[in-house]
């Protein structure tokens, strides 16, 4: 996973306009023809990597132009096809070309309720609203200075009895919590399986590991406990200490990458600013103004992740979160990766989020996305709040991005640069996506 330095070749340009308009047979036949030419490994392995890239994307895309309307016109009151078009321009719908046609993200409709400002008003089927647990224990924090949960879960992938191959071997990963600045009392409590390996606690990516002969109805589960430990850090710029630390300010190829655009973003946005919780501010500040939330692509299907956020000013919470972290470090400022779930009494999902280092304060947390989509609803507190600070309802699996399982994954993962559902394997081909079932499951959610 360290060694995916080839991201930074472009493609020979004849297969590269064949990808743009979605010409996929054709990029698929051309990129096998470049493979028997004496051309360098580095480039091949950027055409091979590419081929899983336009797999990626035939996952991704699925809904025509049509079938988008139909589904939001199921869903939103009087939509209309002028609207599409507008959600398509606007960045609401994300979308690409496949043999010429339009062909929409299979989140278009989830993407664009959740960040249009009037969609989720007009649903047919209204939502019911879930109890408001963040701004409770975001006040909680403040006032008291600290706050604990004890938080307990099950997770696990599910095989697709259609994808299992009887009798054969199975190499299973697991993200499981990590010790971190906010995690504390770890508690493996059950598997399904006899674990191989369990990664030690400071594992930057760390997992439980099973390997299994396939039986046909095949679930891969561990339940686990931890606690999540969160003080209160009152920041401000004026005890910001002179002398700064220099580690986690270096480049982390491909992703993390000081490129002339980003490197001229960065030092627009904190200009002539010394003082590096303001730059930091600064950067957290355009990232929640100017960067729309997003549900995108596959990680794996995109090059330059930071740069991608900066060019089409939208992305996900790893996508803000990485864009947050390459400017930080661009400027001098220590920046690193954390992401895993976000568990809450009600809800379980998956989550990223950044961490940055000042003196005296240490380590503190930034979420770009949690931070954006408090402004998007006027919630000026909470949007503070995520420069600094961060809720208790996270488990962290991950303290780096791109970095290697223990034991190491022998095809490239379904997503190479974090981990926060899981990778199944066969001895002889991966796993894909679409070949299993995530499972997350709350079991106890509490504060101590």
């Amino acid at each position: 996973m360290k060694d995916l330095k080839f991201l930074m070749l472009d493609l020979p340009e004849d297969v590269n306009r064949l990808v743009i308009y979605g010409d996929f047979d054709k990029a698929l036949e051309l990129i096998d023809l470049y493979m028997t030419r004496n051309i360098p490994q580095i480039l091949k392995k950027r055409l091979d990597f590419e081929k899983d890239r336009i797999r990626r994307f035939k996952e991704d895309y699925t809904y025509s132009f049509d079938e988008a309307l139909a589904l939001a016109q199921e869903n939103i009151e009087d939509f209309t096809m002028e609207e599409l078009e507008y959600i398509k321009n606007a960045r609401y719908a994300d979308w690409i070309y496949i043999n010429g046609e339009v062909k929409f993200h299979n989140k278009f409709l989830e993407n664009s309720i959740k960040v249009h400002p009037t969609f989720e008003k007009r649903l047919i089927h209204p939502r019911k609203d879930a109890p408001e647990v963040l701004d409770k224990a975001i006040q909680y924090i403040i006032e008291n200075g600290e706050i604990k949960y004890f938080i307990h879960v099950k997770t696990g992938l599910k095989l697709n009895p259609k994808y299992a191959r009887k009798e054969e071997i199975i190499r299973v990963h697991l993200p499981i919590p990590r010790k971190s600045q906010q995690i504390e009392n770890i508690h493996i409590i059950n598997t399904s399986h006899e674990p191989k390996v369990i990664a030690p606690t400071n594992h930057p990516q760390r997992t439980i590991y099973f390997e299994e002969v396939v039986k046909g109805e095949d679930e891969f589960t561990v339940e686990y406990s931890y606690e999540s430990h969160i003080k209160y850090k009152d920041i401000s710029p004026n005890k910001v200490s002179q002398n700064q630390p220099t580690f986690y300010t270096e480049e982390w190829l491909p992703h993390i990458r000081f490129t002339p655009f980003l490197v001229e973003l960065a030092h627009s946005i904190v200009e002539d600013e010394k003082n590096p919780l303001l730059k930091a501010w600064n950067i957290y500040n355009y990232i929640t103004r100017n960067v729309q939330y997003s549900y995108v692509r596959q990680y794996a299907s995109i090059v330059n992740i930071p740069e991608y956020a900066a060019y089409n000013l939208k992305g996900d919470c790893g996508i803000q979160a990485m864009l947050f972290i390459t400017l930080c470090r661009i400027v001098g400022i220590p920046a690193r990766w954390q992401s895993g779930l976000v568990v809450n009494p009600y809800s379980i999902g998956s989550h990223d989020w950044a961490e940055f280092y000042i003196e005296p304060y240490g380590w503190l947390f930034a979420d770009p996305s949690f931070g954006g989509g408090a402004l998007r609803r006027g919630n000026k507190k909470r949007w503070k709040f995520y420069f600094g600070n961060v809720d208790p309802f996270r488990m962290v699996a991950n303290s780096e991005f791109q970095y290697d399982f223990y034991p190491e994954k022998k095809f490239l993962r379904q997503d190479p640069c974090d981990n926060q559902t899981g990778e199944m394997e066969y001895l002889d081909r991966p796993i894909f996506q679409n070949e299993y079932e995530v499972i997350q499951k709350i079991i106890e959610v509490k504060k101590i």
